[in-house]
């Protein structure tokens, strides 16, 4: 069985993609194509945390209870798929 990983805002990007892949859709529409347009992304991406990318995007709290909320949702989705 794969190790599970705890979602926080303290998770890295790169975990957090690397745990499920289609989070990196759901940041697309908080500010990740942006990162990837300006070509930063192999720079900032390793860098940061969850809490982090919503700072960097100046995320207002409605915004970021919302990524979170779909977060949440994919990660809930996910454990239960692993069980």
């Amino acid at each position: 069985m794969a190790a599970v990983v705890k979602l926080t805002e303290d998770i890295p990007l790169t975990s957090l993609f690397e745990f499920m892949p289609e989070s990196k859709e759901v940041l697309m529409e908080y500010g990740l194509k942006k990162i990837i347009d300006d070509g930063v992304y192999d720079i900032i991406v390793p860098r940061l945390t969850l809490k982090g990318f919503m700072n960097l995007m100046n995320l207002p709290e409605e915004k970021r209870e919302l990524l979170w909320s779909k977060l949440e949702e994919l990660y809930n989705k996910k454990i239960t798929e692993a069980k």
